[in-house]
């Protein structure tokens, strides 16, 4: 893709493109031939960065995976013996690309937490490229080059919700940055398509788009703000067949995981993405709206820290300093946001385009049922994820801000960006390693399961009874040869039973374990069984409690004593 102008050129008064690139022109100078390999150097070395701050947040938490992960883990030793899924075990959404990437790695490194978070190293490649390739058509190479910075050394709540492998919502965030992409070279010249090619534009959006439907629900918000953009830019395009028909055909090729499965399944993935028969509590906007200010969006920026409090006057700096940039390309962009009360793009930048998908991604959280849910469960992070998304547009906005300040006052601009980054960087200081990696539903999940399995084995125990969270771990961390299963979220809470067959290998084993996620060393089971007269092993593990009854007990029996907690 052609680097588009500059964005922020200070001689660029009415906020319209220059024409395009001279294919004439000689052979650039060997000047910037050194330039181009330099940033090559710089992006290289921010990669590897990148790959290093993963690598040592994961290895200070035992490269911990949760209950989501495991299963995405299992379903990927699934697919090594002949499984193919579509989805996420027991639902109609949320794409299994991440399983078929775990394959791969388990078939070339075996099946281990390391080779299977390798995979978000993977991810995390494929998404700084696609935002460095949007920065570049936005503001150019160096803007591109800094937006890439912030991409690899993210606040910590950011690399903790995109570095994981709970379905693949980064993976559609990068699809999502590609029709950005071509949206932004459709409404904004120059373009690398001649008009009569405009087609193939448009065909590559809908495969975007239809890929990404089938991986997560989030790229509609990358599809909306592309749509308005296409829009304001041809208010005809609605009634252009041709490319309409071109973007269906990419959907329909895109999706076709998605279409197979739905007309094999009576359809239930559009039920479920449609809500239909799904009951809707209509929250409080405002206070939604309040919550998204105060809880996620300084999370996401990296002001504020989900497991540990930052000192007030190291927020107050990071906040005063993305505030500055921000307001330094608001204030040069007016012209163009003005247009937008005329539906119009005829001053506009494609900078602009980034500050409407933000406003996208801010409004579906507000007035879609992820607000609902982040004001009825506030005692844990239900939703802060789908805020996730704008980190595919602040860095690059950052990225232009920092440059335009730069303009203003010299050395400020870098000034305000490394404070940025300082603030985002002391996260990881703060937050303790193994909270960082916890599942955001269930944070009780012992870094390790080594000395549990060691204590199982010993008793020669290969089925359990445990909390799912846990218990998932345990099975992918033995390869499935102890089953595990939670007879009080399947009974009780009617949870999804991702795994029948492990469960039912627990319903038939002739005597199961209880293994319960605490510290706790008396537990109200065993008074249970001592006054029914069953004799039981124990074992206590650092983070677990193994009760092991010499004879089989119905877990029915006993679930008072099972739980939520552990």
């Amino acid at each position: 893709m052609r680097e588009g102008p500059h964005a922020l050129n200070p001689r660029d008064t009415t906020g319209t493109a220059g024409p395009p690139a001279d294919v004439t022109a000689p052979s650039p100078p060997a000047g910037r031939i050194s330039r181009v390999s330099t940033r090559r150097v710089i992006l290289a070395g921010l990669v590897l960065a990148g790959i290093a701050l993963r690598v040592w947040s994961m290895a200070r938490a035992n490269w911990m995976i949760d209950g989501d992960e495991a299963t995405f883990g299992l379903m990927a030793r699934h697919i090594l013996h002949g499984e193919r899924p579509v989805f996420l075990y027991g639902q109609p959404y949320m794409g299994s690309l991440q399983a078929y990437l775990g394959a791969v790695f388990f078939a070339i490194f075996g099946m281990s937490r390391t080779a299977f978070k390798a995979v978000t190293f993977i991810e995390f490649i494929a998404f700084a490229a696609s935002v460095y390739l949007l920065a570049r058509r936005v503001a150019g190479s160096r803007a591109a080059v800094i937006a890439t910075a912030f991409v690899a050394l993210p606040p910590v709540y950011v690399l903790s919700a995109t570095a994981r492998l709970w379905g693949p919502l980064l993976d559609a965030m990068t699809l999502g940055n590609l029709i950005l992409l071509l949206a932004i070279d459709e409404a904004y010249p120059p373009s690398v398509f001649p008009p009569r090619r405009r087609w193939v534009r448009y065909l590559l959006m809908g495969v975007f788009a239809g890929f990404g439907f089938w991986l997560h629900g989030q790229i509609a918000t990358y599809v909306a703000a592309a749509a308005i953009i296409l829009v304001l830019h041809d208010k005809r395009v609605l009634i252009r067949p041709g490319l309409i028909a071109a973007a269906v055909v990419g959907f329909a090729v895109g999706a076709a995981p998605v279409l197979e499965f739905a007309r094999t399944h009576e359809y239930t993935t559009f039920h479920h993405l449609l809500g239909i028969g799904a009951e809707r509590q209509h929250g409080d906007y405002v206070d939604v709206a309040k919550f998204f200010f105060r809880v996620n969006l300084p999370r996401v920026l990296g002001v504020a820290n989900a497991w540990a409090p930052l000192p007030y006057w190291l927020k107050l700096l990071g906040a005063v300093a993305i505030a500055a940039l921000v307001i330094a390309v608001i204030v040069q962009r007016r012209a163009g946001f003005l247009d937008w009360l005329r539906l119009s793009l005829r001053r506009g930048q494609p900078i602009d385009a980034l500050f409407l998908f933000c406003a996208v991604v801010t409004l579906s959280f507000i007035f879609s049922a992820f607000g609902d849910l982040a004001l009825q469960f506030q005692s844990f992070d239900a939703t802060g994820r789908y805020a996730i998304p704008l980190v595919s547009a602040v860095p690059i906005i950052l990225a232009v801000g920092i440059l335009q300040v730069e303009r203003w006052v010299r050395a400020l601009g870098w000034a305000l960006g490394a404070l940025i980054l300082a603030v985002s960087l002391a996260g990881y200081v703060t937050a303790p390693p193994e909270q960082v990696w916890q599942s955001a539903y269930w944070r009780n999940l012992p870094p390790s399961s080594t000395e549990l399995v060691a204590a199982l084995d010993e008793l020669g125990v290969d089925a359990v009874w445990m909390n799912h969270w846990a218990g998932k771990p345990l099975m992918f961390d033995t390869e499935e040869r102890i089953a595990a299963a939670d007879y009080y979220d399947l009974a009780i809470g009617h949870g999804i039973d991702r795994l029948p067959a492990a469960t039912a290998r627990v319903h038939a084993s002739p005597r199961p374990a209880y293994v319960f996620t605490t510290d706790q060393t008396d537990l109200p089971i065993e008074d249970w069984l001592k006054a029914h007269g069953i004799g039981y092993d124990k074992r206590v593990v650092p983070g677990y409690v193994v009760i092991y009854p010499h004879e089989r007990v119905d877990p029915a029996e006993v679930v008072d004593f099972l739980g939520y907690d552990w």
